[in-house]
């Protein structure tokens, strides 16, 4: 019996290899054309009348049009900009997540804009790009205005009061990281940038011992990343297999909260107590903290609920406050502010990166460096060697080469991005009738490269913003802010309008601090040429493999 089972195990394994290559191919040949009718569908509900980007006639059209626009969507937005929006039209592009976008032209950005939620809704494109029912969960949690209201009530009436804090925990990452010898190291750009965010932003979330515990702020880079990719995972399948397919997806997901989830679960539990403890005796010896962790749980004691009071609960509204910048894989930037936990410093990370990597980058980089660090050292001694709120608020070079820098190597190609919610639909400026469920934006990079805004828009001019400032007189004369918190229609990072990121504030004050210190401290080589970034989909990647030769410049005795 023996003999013939070894004899004959050849034969059975490649049966059983035929076997399950057969099913895998019948599960490719049904995600197909299921998806095909999916496009079918969601192709066929826009109005008619309205030309496309990126479709043709040929056989499963629809599936083939969103494919281009999961690889070259970025090109699409910008060519049917400077084919419809600049001649006031209206057109469509497909996208692999959510179905075609319309897009509006520029005359129709501020009406968009001003759109209450009831009518046109950003957060219902970002929960279904994101899938945020699976891979996410917790609709309890993420649907509740608690992480909205503080970030708006308590994080930006904090800015500029914690410099000193954030200060020291920049000056320890780039030790660790950079070194402190004066030697040359070759580290990454985005990773060295998203440890460094990671403990800045945590300093104000969870306080000095939690934020430079690597262990937890990477769980929450990791966490980002694996929703990026669960989410895609999820849109190849039909709404009736999701809650199957999403169980083994987020595996990674739920691991990496879990991670978190850790570290935050004791922490809450204990501050929880000890204010109690403080409120029921003044005499306490215990003085509580000035971060989010004390807001929310100050805030927990007025609701009622158990999504609101719980431990488990309040712990995780901190791992999504923890949403890392990986999230830039399947946000853009209009969808990434309107839900604002996602925001912080997954928007830091992006802006400095992309920013790093144009100045040192630049033809004149070194005239560049030159002037942003002769800045940063004249206005650093004018405020007594203090990075006071109005010390960064006036690094105003620096702040126009981020903002100039978000121009030109923006998060993606659309903006803005709002799903019909009106149940007959919105009628739209020129009088067409968009359905319910449809989505609408503008095209964010046709704006940032558009002439009749920007003269050499295809030029890194660093100084764009901050120029007309050092001008004799500028304060005597009318003039427009164009500063890095400044939005408008033409400058969309931080989106606009009603929907304008309440977050940027304190993103802004953590980028300029951030750069400011390597610009002083610090010496990159310049960058042969500027490292590429990534178009996926509908939004543009920042380089996270590009790397950077860094060395400190004055060594610590």
């Amino acid at each position: 019996m023996l003999d013939y089972f070894y004899s004959t195990l050849p034969f059975h394994i490649a049966l059983f290899t035929a076997a399950v290559s057969g099913l895998i191919s019948l599960l490719f040949v049904f995600l197909f054309f299921v998806s095909n009718l999916k496009a079918r569908k969601e192709h066929a509900s826009v109005p008619p009348s309205l030309p496309w980007m990126g479709t043709k006639p040929q056989i499963f059209s629809a599936i083939r049009a969103n494919f281009r626009g999961l690889v070259d969507s970025v090109a699409l937005y910008t060519q049917g900009y400077c084919k419809f929006s600049k001649a006031d039209k209206i057109f469509v592009v497909p996208t692999w997540t959510k179905g075609p976008q319309i897009i509006l032209p520029p005359s129709m950005g501020n009406w968009l804009a001003s759109r209450p939620d009831a009518i046109l809704n950003a957060k219902d494109c970002t929960f279904e790009t994101a899938q945020f029912a699976y891979t996410v969960g917790h609709p309890e949690i993420t649907s509740n205005d608690m992480i909205d209201l503080l970030i708006k009530r308590e994080l930006t009436r904090t800015i500029g009061t914690l410099n000193n804090e954030l200060l020291e925990e920049i000056e320890g990452s780039m030790d660790g990281i950079f070194g402190t010898d004066g030697e040359w190291r070759e580290v990454g750009v985005f990773d060295s940038l998203t440890r460094t965010v990671g403990r800045v932003a945590n300093r104000v979330f969870v306080g000095k011992e939690l934020c430079s515990n690597m262990d937890f702020v990477m769980a929450g880079t990791h966490f980002a990343r694996d929703i990026s990719v669960s989410s895609y995972i999820l849109h190849l399948f039909p709404k009736f297999m999701k809650p199957a397919v999403a169980w083994f997806a987020t595996m990674p997901n739920r691991r990496h909260s879990g991670v978190a989830m850790k570290y935050l679960k004791p922490l809450i539990k204990e501050r929880i107590e000890d204010m109690k403890h403080k409120e029921a005796d003044p005499t306490y010896a215990w003085e509580e903290p000035n971060d989010f962790i004390t807001w929310m749980v100050r805030e927990s004691f007025k609701r009622n609920t158990e999504d609101e009071t719980s431990v488990y609960a309040l712990a995780y509204r901190v791992v999504l406050l923890n949403f890392a910048a990986i999230t830039s894989v399947i946000i853009s930037s209009q969808r990434f502010h309107s839900y604002l936990p996602f925001v912080i410093y997954s928007t830091t990370t992006i802006m400095s990166t992309n920013a790093l990597l144009d100045i040192w980058s630049a033809p004149n980089s070194e005239e560049l460096v030159a002037a942003l660090r002769e800045e940063a050292e004249r206005v650093l001694h004018e405020h007594n060697g203090e990075w006071t709120k109005a010390a960064v608020t006036k690094l105003h070079r620096l702040d126009s080469a981020i903002r100039e820098s978000a121009r030109i190597s923006g998060v993606g190609g659309t903006a803005m991005a709002r799903r019909v919610r009106a149940d007959n639909g919105i009628t739209l400026p020129n009088g067409l009738v968009v359905p319910k469920n449809a989505t609408v934006g503008v095209s964010m990079d046709g704006l940032h490269f558009d002439e009749a805004y920007y003269d050499r828009v295809n030029e890194f001019d660093a100084f764009r913003f901050s120029r007309a400032r050092e001008e004799p007189g500028y304060g005597e004369k009318p003039h427009t802010n164009e500063d890095l918190v400044t939005t408008s229609v033409h400058w969309l990072p931080f989106s606009h309008g009603i929907h304008a990121c309440p977050g940027r504030f304190f993103a802004a004050n953590n980028i300029k601090m951030i750069l400011a210190q390597i610009l002083l401290n610090y010496d990159i080589q310049p960058f042969p040429s500027r490292p590429p970034n990534i178009s996926l989909g509908d939004i543009s990647v920042v380089p996270v493999k590009a790397k950077m030769m860094i060395r400190r410049r004055n060594v610590k005795a």
